[in-house]
């Protein structure tokens, strides 16, 4: 911070490539540094003059879009004509409803994150951190800020939210909140889905009360005592409402709208800017710029990929012990400057390691032509304005009266005119004249159908259905609603995929944030959601005995995921009811897997307390949860369980063993007995054939012998096998051919029988 003089010139050419000027070299004058500061401001404000005039439109139609979501539709001119002629400029506001609808199913089905490790052996820290980053929503109430956020990108088309740190240590050192997209100009160039990859610049204006603008920077006092203004003095703008600027309140008719219009000039003008206001005000502008710099990177190492950091300890200790290598880069350096539209009063490198803007654009629509924004409303408005004035028609059409009547037919038209618009009225027509009362219905009629279609454009503009809001509609089956249910939520789902991604950048700023400044002991309060009661974590606490940090959160760094919640309400209950069906059906024959899955089917619901609800199901069940590290006690039981299981598969495989070789030996033994059965039988047919030649020979020896051999067979139960073939003469010898005589042949070979012994 330095002392403000006068007001520099601006340099002529003014260019983004300005901001590139190579950073004063140390021990350089302060007025060269002075100089470079200087000009740097002149570069900022000639961007922020060319991004105010290029964002004109932008900003004009956002807040037109916000002025129709507050009931004020009616441009000046067109009230006045109701108002003249006896009507209210009424507002049949059927596009707040859609969008009622979009921000409501975003508060009911809000987003949950954690935080997963880098590393394999971090899944401890990453689970402390989930935990620090819910307590830092808690002390913020950054739900609501969110919530917040995403109606104006819904309405409007853009919204901002806000990471950073406190410098009072009475608060709380990490803060997130909301920002409102009257108070940025963004470098309309930017198209990425992460503003940070290609966006150059980023400016926050702020008018704050004089004496805390001197109590914030006191060395610019002078400049900011010449700066100081009313309120209503310090918005270059101006107030726009529905297309027109509203500079000064008595310069036009809006000075004097209440005696016009009543109560009702609430619902067309008087809102959004001061008037008169007392209060000594200075404008402030918070410059986020990023400047290429050449810079040193470790190349390998614990460090590797990081920019090295002259104030960082251990960034020091690595590159004076050389146990990484560096190397030379050309990088973007985030910068930020304090100052008014004349005068820089603070220039500094961000204090920030993480190298980023600290504010996350939520979007709602983006036009392709040039990245513009905008919201639901801006198709809703044409249909908006047209249902409002139809139904002013048919509302005057069903209060009026047209009378035709001949010339003459009365004395007093004036008096006719009373006396028709009272439901008692008396009217006399002279003699011999016509006079009647022309029917309006039709003209009734025609604008209340034409304001009805209106109402159903709208909602089709908007993407909610009748099904959606709860209405009757044509749609008979329960099939037939939810899919009408699911197209609205189809339509609308860019808003909550937009909000998907603004989170998670939000969680990185926030993660960032709680590694690098959370270094001083700190006991934490995480809140318990239903039963759970209230813990305390204690973060960064020093060991007395080891000299060890427990809970050192600054010493990895890790990832914010969000939860992949389906924001589709009746998609994901339709789901949820065709998986429980599908249960039902698996419990008739194999209940256990619906035991063992139950956990599962839990977690994916959208119930209060889910947590405790798989927390005890998994703990009936003897299961543990995947997404977080076993504790000692599980490890030891699963030990335990496995050295079971080990010793259970080593009986059954001694068992399988022994049973097997008893097998064995009974297979053994059988085929032994099979051998020497085999072996008997042989040797029995053997010895009968040995008994069978012996007794041939002595049958040839002593023919006499053999009727009694035969009797002696017969007697002894022994039959010829041959039957009466053996009884049959031999046949004739065949002549032998040729001088060879054939060899002798025995006159018969008998084939003897044994009978079983």
């Amino acid at each position: 911070m330095f002392e403000v003089r006068d007001n520099p010139t601006a340099p002529a050419g003014n260019s983004l490539a300005q901001l590139n000027a190579e950073p004063i070299a140390e021990g350089a004058a302060a007025g060269a540094q002075d100089d470079l500061t200087r000009h740097r401001h002149a570069t900022l404000m000639d961007l922020l003059q060319y991004e105010s005039e290029r964002q004109g439109e932008e900003r004009q139609q956002m807040q037109i879009d916000e002025d129709y979501q507050d009931h004020m539709q009616w441009r000046p001119e067109d009230a006045r004509e109701l108002m003249d002629r006896g009507q209210a400029p009424v507002v049949f506001n059927e596009g707040r409803q859609t969008i009622e609808w979009i921000c409501g199913t975003e508060k009911r089905l809000r987003k949950d994150y954690k935080v997963l490790p880098r590393e394999r052996d971090d899944e401890a820290m990453a689970e402390v951190k989930t935990k620090l980053i819910k307590y830092t929503d808690d002390v913020n109430m950054t739900q609501w800020h969110r919530s917040r956020a995403f109606r104006q990108s819904v309405t409007a088309g853009l919204s901002w939210l806000e990471e950073g740190v406190n410098r009072d240590p009475e608060r709380e050192l990490i803060y997130s909140g909301w920002e409102d997209w009257r108070n940025v100009y963004r470098d309309s160039h930017s198209r990425n889905l992460d503003y940070n990859v290609d966006a150059r610049y980023l400016f926050r204006r702020r008018v704050v009360d004089l004496d805390y603008g001197v109590a914030l920077l006191p060395r610019s006092r002078d400049h900011l005592l010449a700066m100081a203004g009313r309120h209503d003095d310090l918005d270059p703008e101006g107030i726009w409402y529905l297309g027109e600027q509203l500079t000064n309140a008595s310069e036009t008719e809006w000075g004097t709208a209440a005696s016009i219009f009543g109560a009702r000039a609430s619902n067309i003008a008087r809102s959004g800017y001061y008037d008169n206001s007392r209060r000594r005000s200075v404008e402030l502008l918070e410059c986020w710029y990023r400047v290429p710099e050449r810079v040193s990177v470790f190349a390998d190492g614990m460090l590797a990929g990081k920019v090295f950091n002259a104030a960082d300890p251990l960034h020091v200790q690595e590159r004076k012990v050389g146990a990484a290598r560096m190397y030379e880069s050309v990088r973007f350096r985030m910068r930020v400057q304090i100052c008014t539209r004349d005068a820089p009063c603070l220039d500094m490198p961000s204090p920030f390691r993480h190298n980023r803007f600290l504010m996350v654009p939520l979007w709602g629509y983006r036009r392709a032509r040039d990245g513009q924004a905008y919201g639901a409303w801006r198709g809703m408005r044409d249909i908006q304005d047209d249902l409002n004035k139809r139904r002013s028609k048919a509302l005057f059409a069903l209060s009026v009266n047209r009378i035709i009547a001949e010339k003459n037919a009365v004395d007093d038209w004036d008096e006719l005119r009373e006396e028709a618009a009272r439901p008692d009225g008396i009217i006399i027509v002279n003699p011999n004249k016509q006079l009647k009362f022309d029917d309006n219905m039709g003209d009734f009629q025609a604008n209340v159908e034409l304001a009805a279609q209106d109402a159903q454009l709208i909602r089709n503009a908007g993407g909610v259905t009748e099904e959606n809001l709860g209405r009757d509609t044509n749609a008979n089956s329960g099939k037939a609603i939810l899919a009408k249910q699911d197209q609205g939520s189809l339509t609308t789902s860019e808003f909550f995929d937009n909000l998907l991604l603004a989170i998670r950048q939000a969680g990185q700023l926030r993660l960032s944030h709680i590694e690098q400044f959370y270094t001083e002991e700190k006991v934490v309060r995480i809140v318990g959601e239903g039963q759970r009661p209230i813990e305390w974590l204690t973060i960064n606490q020093v060991d007395p005995t080891t000299g060890e940090i427990l809970n050192d959160i600054t010493a990895r760094e890790a990832d914010f995921i969000v939860d992949a919640q389906d924001y589709r309400s009746s998609m994901a209950q339709a789901a949820l009811e065709q998986m429980f069906g599908l249960l039902g059906q698996i419990a008739t024959y194999a209940p256990q897997v619906v035991l063992s899955v139950l956990d599962l089917v839990v977690e994916s619901a959208d119930i209060q307390g889910k947590e405790e609800w798989v927390a005890r199901i998994r703990k009936m069940n003897g299961q543990r949860d995947p997404s977080k590290p076993p504790t000692p006690d599980e490890l030891q039981m699963e030990k335990a369980a496995a050295e079971k299981q080990a010793e259970a598969e080593q009986l059954a495989a001694d068992t399988a063993r022994a049973q097997l070789g008893k097998i064995q030996a009974e297979l053994d033994l059988v085929q032994a007995q099979i051998k020497k059965l085999a072996v008997d039988d042989v040797l029995k047919k053997v010895q009968s054939m040995l008994s069978a030649l012996q007794a041939a020979q002595i049958v040839t020896a002593q023919p006499n012998t053999a009727p009694a051999a035969d009797e002696i067979t017969a007697a002894a139960g022994l039959t010829d096998a041959l039957g009466d073939a053996a009884a049959a003469p031999p046949a004739a010898p065949v002549p032998p051919q040729g001088d060879a005589a054939a060899p002798a042949q025995p006159e018969f070979q008998p084939v003897l029988t044994e009978q079983p012994q």
